[in-house]
């Protein structure tokens, strides 16, 4: 049986091949088998959450419907906030299409440094919320950053020139910093590593319904301009702003700090009853010893280093930078781009509701399927190379085609945009530990995926529009390079997995004793830590 589909259970100390127990696990070690000492050692492990039950055994009907509670109470709202970010994040480019740039008396290169200046704080403040996040608690923290951010977008109501603009977008950058990469940490508390994927996925594909919701939003809302004297980008950045931050309140009161803490507040009973609750723990506990300890701890300045030089991680964040360097050109510039092609201005934001739909099919599909088949590299792969096919098409149509045909292809390139990104956070997630490494590579992918919206704003220029070719054809390359590094990271950790395998082929359980009273190896650098791939 190849190394790749061998079924090992982890126990942070021990892999047991589950389909060979009988045979290199006949080791003794005072009486008892290798796969003796392996149980024992999660017994001590899962011992430290109070919850933890080792002998609990359950049917597959009684954990579905554990996950089934998660996934309608605790992912259905923290979809609903990162719609309401979304939001945020996105209405500039909404705002765009209501003569935004006349009204503060800048161009489309000082739209782009705003871009930037929102990118850089957004990135600076990101290690440093999260590391607040794991001390105060995902539960307090993620709503208090939503009701900031929600009054720093509403106070986008008094920019009037190219300073408070820049002053408003850093604002707005420092308070959304932390949320995305907390909320990862936040569903790895709740989801099994197998689970991760789909549910990521789901998460992320509330960006595509927010965007679709953004257009109709912009619609309506931006033909309030001239009411009460306020211009129609007021508008929309007042009314989303209140509304983002009644939602960060409502937060407070339902998120709650874990699966064993449902109750109370506006959760009135709790998620789970007692059983549910061991359920919960110990499933979570027997995929990942690291999640036992359920303190509240400061991120070790050892994790930090460990995450910052891991050769292993950066692959991955050259992938979201790589990858998502099409997002925003394409994705964040669709209503002007086709304003610019002589559509409508107004229709122009309702234009591009398919393109994120379209987003959403594609996203969740190629999720669904990494999450089934426990495969990542192909699967990102694979999505990207439809998003380059895109691409192309865009660069490749002659400069007198059709508007209509430059529209079409601009959808499927919407498409494509983000459909592996989910794929990517949860192979991160999933092959990163302990969890303050992990929360620092979380971090630290979405630093990645943001400093590459910079390059991508400068990617389009105005002497290149409305086609922008030049443009295209860099993001295309991009493209390419995230193929080939989904391809490296593949076999880089299947390198490593079978060296480790090599490595403690022969091994006695009284070799893995000797070993964990020993080394100083930790979370993913032990020899038996398994790399998903």
């Amino acid at each position: 049986m190849s190394s790749e589909k061998q079924e090992v259970y982890e126990h942070n100390g021990v892999p047991v091949d589950l389909e060979h127990k009988g045979s290199d696990a006949s080791s003794s070690l005072n009486g008892h088998t290798q796969a003796d000492y392996a149980d024992e050692k999660l017994r001590v492990l899962g011992q430290v959450n109070p919850h933890y039950d080792h002998d609990l055994t359950w049917t597959d009907a009684e954990e579905k419907e554990v996950v089934r509670i998660f996934d309608l109470k605790i992912l259905s709202w923290i979809g609903i906030m990162f719609f309401f970010l979304q939001l945020d994040r996105g209405n500039m480019s909404n705002a765009l299409t209501d003569n935004i740039m006349v009204d503060l008396g800048v161009d489309l290169n000082t739209m782009t440094l705003g871009t930037t200046v929102f990118i850089l704080f957004f990135c600076f403040f990101e290690i440093p919320s999260n590391l607040v996040l794991r001390r105060a608690g995902a539960h307090r923290w993620i709503p208090f950053l939503m009701v900031l951010w929600g009054l720093a977008t509403a106070a986008q109501l008094w920019m009037h020139n190219k300073a408070t603009f820049l002053i408003c977008r850093a604002f707005v950058g420092m308070f959304e910093a932390g949320y995305i990469p907390g909320i990862a940490i936040y569903l790895t508390t709740y989801y099994k590593r197998q689970e991760m994927a789909l549910r990521m996925s789901i998460f992320w594909s509330t960006l595509a319904i927010a965007n679709s919701c953004a257009g109709v939003l912009a619609y309506f809302i931006l033909q309030l301009r001239g009411t009460a004297g306020l211009a129609g980008w007021k508008w929309l950045f007042l009314i989303e702003g209140v509304a983002t931050t009644f939602v960060g309140v409502l937060s407070f009161f339902i998120l709650p700090e874990g699966p064993t803490a449902t109750r109370g507040y506006l959760r009135f009973a709790g998620y789970l009853t007692e059983r549910q609750e061991l359920i919960a723990i110990t499933r979570l506990i027997r995929d990942d010893p690291s999640k036992a300890d359920p303190s509240k701890k400061i991120v070790p300045k050892a994790d930090v280093w460990r995450a910052v030089k891991s050769p292993r991680i950066w692959p991955n964040l050259l992938i979201g930078f790589f990858g998502l360097l099409p997002s925003t050109p394409i994705g964040g510039f669709a209503p002007l781009i086709l304003k610019m092609l002589g559509f409508n201005g107004l229709k122009a934001n309702l234009m591009t509701i398919p393109g994120f739909l379209l987003g959403l099919a594609v996203m969740s599909l190629v999720s669904y399927s990494s999450d089934k088949f426990n495969e990542r590299a192909f699967h990102g792969a694979a999505a990207t190379f439809y998003y380059a096919c895109c691409v192309a098409g865009l660069a490749l149509l002659p400069l007198n085609t059709d508007k209509v045909n430059l529209y079409i292809c601009l959808i499927f390139a919407m498409g494509g945009s983000t459909c592996w990104h989910p794929v990517n956070a949860a192979w991160i997630a999933g092959n990163t530990a302990p969890v303050g490494k992990r929360t620092i590579a979380l971090a630290m992918y979405i630093i990645s995926v943001n400093l590459t919206a910079i390059a991508g704003a400068n990617v389009f220029r105005n002497n290149d529009a409305p086609r922008f070719l030049t443009g295209m054809w860099i993001l295309f390359a991009s493209l390419v390079i995230t193929i080939a590094l989904f391809i490296f990271q593949r076999y880089h950790l299947l390198y490593i997995n079978r060296k480790r395998a090599l490595a403690t082929k022969n091994w006695t359980a009284e070799d893995w004793k000797r070993y964990d009273e020993t080394t100083t190896d930790v979370g993913d650098d032990r020899l038996d830590f398994v790399f998903q791939v």
